[in-house]
């Protein structure tokens, strides 16, 4: 049990960390919008403050979070009796791709319907259908390269 949970614990680090890198991109457009909305600039002192307090505090929380999980794991023994075989363990990531794959190509239509109406394609609009893409690469790797993700997530349980 409390290697589902060093695992989980590292699982939510990896995910806070690329939540603050997708999420960046947004914090700059909300100050820019601010900045519109007020009519005045904002000191490139507070832009700097803002993005790096930020960068900080998420990246404290991944160091944290990914710390605590190394910290249940060296407390822990490897049970052997009770892990799933790499048989199980492969059809449940083959389980997870696939739900990606179904769920990028149910919406993959729905986000380029911005094509017909429009010649341009701005950056914004564009971001829904990468998205996608991305999920269904993904899906699509896990899938066809079980044993890549097998290895990781023996990696991450401290089972080298």
């Amino acid at each position: 049990m409390q290697q589902v949970t060093a695992v989980a614990l590292r699982l939510l680090a990896i995910w806070l960390l690329i939540q603050l890198i997708i999420n960046l991109p947004t914090l700059i457009l909300i100050f820019t919008s601010v900045q519109k909305y007020q009519q005045r600039e904002i000191p490139i002192t507070a832009y700097v403050g803002l993005i790096g307090t930020f960068l900080i505090v998420g990246l404290a929380a991944v160091f944290l979070i990914n710390k605590s999980a190394t910290s249940i794991l060296t407390r822990t023994k490897s049970d052997p009796e009770n892990a799933l075989s790499k048989d199980t363990q492969a059809i449940l990531f083959q389980i997870a791709g696939l739900y990606f794959v179904v769920n990028s190509l149910a919406y993959l239509p729905r986000s380029l319907s911005f094509i017909p109406s429009t010649i341009d394609a701005s950056m914004s609009s564009l971001m829904w259908p990468i998205g996608l893409l991305f999920q269904l690469f993904i899906g699509l790797w896990l899938i066809t390269n079980t044993t890549f993700w097998l290895k990781l997530f023996n990696k991450l349980r401290g089972r080298n």
